[in-house]
């Protein structure tokens, strides 16, 4: 019988009290409840994640960065692409301005290439992850409430199969113009369709080359992508890294 994949840890720098670490939760995995005894600033690179706390609960998705304090319980559940996550844990702030949140970020390239740095290696390692604390911490505004029903419906299907939703029909089908569509979803979930589509396209090459083993021709193939050099953009503008160093990461 096959066991279960695990998740993969990678620790990128530590400094003061602080530890940057890159990990790869595979797909379905489930976490029951739990806390850590630092707190943890983190952000979704690839894939995504359903979690749950007593009182709150959110659907976090690449590109999402989010805030756990010390002593924090909660419970992940992770999607059908994984999770490819990047956190910091650092110690506990006696007072935070926050007890839990995900939202979407403000500055995704700037973490993507801070990872690179790390991985990379260099002589300031220390500012790099001080610099990944501070980007890590910004989040985008967050628009009020709640998504209506009509555009909860068009980001579940976009979840459930990004190759296939068709945008024209749900617009038609909720009874907006198109460009109010993508408007909107911009607004509530962080980032346009097609940059999303994207994204979870590249969840799927990543889930393949580290759940299956995959080269990288046939990751780009899985997701999507029109040759290895598209799947080679993608993956080094979303989380800083090759397919070599990915990895290699967790080799």
């Amino acid at each position: 019988m096959t066991q279960p994949l695990q998740p993969k840890r990678r620790s990128l720098a530590r400094f003061e009290g602080a530890e940057a670490v890159l990990s790869y939760y595979p797909s379905g995995h489930v976490m029951p409840e739990h806390a850590h005894d630092s707190d943890q600033r983190s952000m979704i690179l690839s894939g995504g994640l359903f979690e749950e706390t007593p009182s709150q609960a959110a659907r976090a998705t690449a590109s999402f960065v989010g805030f756990k304090a010390a002593g924090h319980k909660h419970e992940n559940r992770y999607g059908p692409n994984g999770a490819l996550i990047l956190a910091v844990n650092a110690e506990p702030c006696s007072r935070p301005e926050t007890l839990w949140s995900w939202s979407p970020a403000a500055c995704a390239a700037d973490a993507a290439h801070l990872v690179r740095l790390m991985v990379e290696g260099g002589s300031n390692d220390d500012q790099v992850l001080m610099d990944l604390i501070g980007v890590l911490g910004l989040q985008a505004d967050a628009p009020p409430g709640s998504a209506p029903p009509w555009l909860a419906r068009v980001r579940e299907a976009m979840l459930d199969d990004p190759a296939r939703i068709n945008v024209q029909a749900m617009a038609d089908e909720a009874g907006v113009h198109r460009v109010h569509l993508s408007r909107s979803y911009a607004r509530f979930f962080g980032a346009p369709i097609s940059l999303d589509r994207r994204r979870m396209r590249l969840g799927q090459a990543i889930r393949s080359l580290l759940e299956e083993g995959v080269s990288a021709a046939e990751a780009a193939q899985i997701g999507g992508f029109s040759d290895q050099p598209h799947l080679a953009r993608t993956l080094r503008s979303e989380t800083g890294l090759t397919a070599t160093a990915l990895k290699a990461a967790f080799a």
